[in-house]
């Protein structure tokens, strides 16, 4: 014997056209609705705008145009403890295309130049270590 399913109308009772899944915090609930209850829902509906969810910080980002700034506690004051002396950087001025031509000339590999740089105390802009590949590239613009 072969059965039916029937789905139905769960306002009215009448054959569902559609069945509809609501999100309400982080619950998921479907519904089935006929044609005429669908069009009272989706009546007044809008579409969600693009982007990320609300109180996300990109969110607020993009609202404010600014970074999101941590707040600093009411009890807590500013240290007092000597500041330690800030490592030089490649784009502080210095030539470190030129010290990278020296270290090839004398027979370094790429993944060396960066550790021997990292010992001299020159770091790059915005990483922690030297990268081969950009070393490569670096000594290739310089050439």
């Amino acid at each position: 014997m072969a059965e039916k399913v029937v789905l139905v109308c769960d306002v009215c009772g009448q054959p569902a056209t559609k069945t509809v899944q609501l999100v309400i915090g982080r619950r998921r609930l479907l519904k089935d609705y006929c044609a005429t209850h669908l069009a009272e829902l989706t009546a007044n509906a809008r579409t969600p705008r693009r982007g990320r969810a609300e109180g996300s910080t990109q969110a607020t980002r993009s609202r404010t145009g600014k970074r999101p700034v941590a707040k600093r506690s009411p009890g807590r004051a500013k240290s007092t403890r000597a500041r330690r002396p800030r490592p030089r950087r490649a784009s502080d001025g210095e030539d470190v295309a030129a010290e990278m031509r020296k270290l090839r000339d004398g027979g370094l590999s790429y993944r060396q130049i960066g550790d021997e740089l990292l010992a001299r105390g020159i770091k790059p802009q915005r990483a922690k270590q030297w990268n081969p590949v950009v070393i490569g590239r670096m000594l290739k613009r310089a050439a």
